[in-house]
């Protein structure tokens, strides 16, 4: 054996070892790239280049300069939040947008004042603004700007001086960690013993730490990673996003995400939740609540032993369970569940439809996900692919202690303490993280 290969088989080992003893130690790895997951906001001739500003040379220039006629609609180069809105002397009305894995994109010099307000959601090709000549300007024209971890990012290699882009054409760049605009990754989460949360996109590739420990639990939802510590809910917007502190005080007893909606539970058992992570909280109810589960449009919640809903924030809420034996909820699209005092779990399709036993009891904890309906019984993982089907025994032997569904397939335990997961009921499964350190998992897309 080489002595090459001596060593990639030592730095094998190591990796391994800091993984299944909860450690944060990831080895540097090339990041995945999709090209052209952003788009080109507006059409028209390209006037300059970062530094080059085609006919001379300016070392303060950070982007594209794209010229337009006055009035040309400006769209979103992908979805994300927008951070600023607003007027600055140099870039006149500008706004920017804060997007996943870290990146930033800035959209200056439009004719009037945004179309976008601080804290909104925006689609990719979402309406930002108009085309214009404010500020530090010698003629309309959109200067378009990407950053990522607060560092220009190189956009040369898409434009040249005197070419001309397509409004809505993918920019060809390789965007590391970004997926295409409404793709939903394939995602896993854990938290150690330690209560550091890792997670990672892919079922083979290196875990990530994302925190530094004190969590007690991790949820994923579409590209936002929401996470509980030490009473505080915080979120990133993607692995190599930074981190927002969504609610703290230390008053935070479960969270929940779904899309761009957050939602925890306090001290003192109300519900809050928001659409978008700049919005303000809003109460769901007076008080009460141990639990809160998201999916869509849809706010489910267990309090004193019952269930209720809210089909969006400001609807009204309905009662779906009641008697005070309720123990543990899950809501996914328009399918719901519950699990009562004698370990029974219900389900039904519809706020409206009647309630159907799914086992004869014994069952501790309920999960939904797409069609797929996962219990946790006994320390046994069961499931069924929808209320009306015959169960699957996933993994038995009493040792389960943990279970997560996901839509696209996807099934995981915790068992002794091990992280497992497949995608396909009768595949075989991955030991995603080892060590006895797993507590909490989540799973997504």
């Amino acid at each position: 054996m080489t002595r090459e290969a001596v060593g990639r088989r030592l730095r094998a080992l190591v990796v391994a070892t800091a993984i299944l003893c909860g450690l944060a130690v990831v080895p540097a790895q090339p990041a995945s790239a999709q090209t052209g997951a952003m788009i080109q906001p507006v059409g028209g001739r390209v006037t300059g280049v970062l530094s080059n500003r085609c006919g001379s040379v300016d070392s303060d220039h950070y982007g594209v300069d794209v010229a337009g006629n006055n009035g040309m609609a400006i769209g979103a180069a992908y979805p994300g939040t927008v951070t600023f809105a607003g007027w600055t002397s140099g870039g006149g009305n500008m706004v920017t947008i804060s997007h996943a894995s870290g990146y930033v994109t800035r959209y200056l010099h439009m004719v009037r004042q945004a179309s976008v307000t601080v804290g909104q959601q925006v689609g990719q090709g979402q309406l930002l603004g108009y085309v214009g000549s404010t500020g530090n300007s010698t003629g309309p024209h959109l200067h378009f700007e990407i950053r990522r971890n607060g560092a220009v990012y190189n956009i040369a290699p898409a434009y040249s001086c005197g070419g001309t882009v397509t409004k809505g054409a993918p920019i060809n760049l390789p965007f590391a960690d970004l997926a295409p605009a409404g793709a939903i990754p394939e995602r896993f989460a854990f938290v150690n013993s330690a209560g550091v949360a890792f997670a990672k996109d892919g079922a083979y590739s290196p875990w990530r730490a994302i925190n530094a420990g004190g969590a007690t639990r991790v949820a994923l939802s579409g590209n936002w990673i929401g996470w509980l510590q030490s009473g505080n809910f915080y979120a990133k917007d993607g692995i190599h996003g930074e981190w927002l502190t969504l609610a703290e005080g230390g008053q935070v007893r479960d969270v929940a995400v779904s899309g761009s909606r957050f939602a925890f539970v306090n001290s003192a058992g109300v519900v809050f939740a928001k659409d978008g992570a700049y919005s303000p909280w809003q109460a769901i109810n007076a008080g009460g609540a141990t639990k809160v589960a998201l999916s869509g449009n849809w706010i489910g919640w267990l309090q004193s032993g019952n269930f209720y809903a809210k089909d969006g924030i400001h609807g009204e809420w309905l009662t779906l369970a009641e008697g005070g034996q309720v123990r543990d909820v899950a809501v996914s699209g328009s399918r719901f569940a519950f699990v009562n005092s004698a370990g029974v779990v219900f389900a039904k399709d519809g706020a409206y439809s009647a309630w159907r036993a799914i086992n004869a009891g014994g069952a501790t904890k309920v999960a939904l996900s797409g069609n797929w309906i996962g219990w946790l019984q006994s320390g046994n993982f069961y499931a069924k692919d929808g209320i009306h089907s015959q169960w699957l025994a996933l993994a038995e032997g009493g040792q389960v202690s943990e279970i997560a569904v996901s839509g696209g397939g996807w099934f995981a335990f915790v068992g002794s303490g091990n992280y497992f997961a497949k995608q396909g009921a009768y595949a075989a499964w991955l030991t995603m993280a080892g060590g006895g350190q797993v507590s909490k998992i989540a799973v997504n897309g």
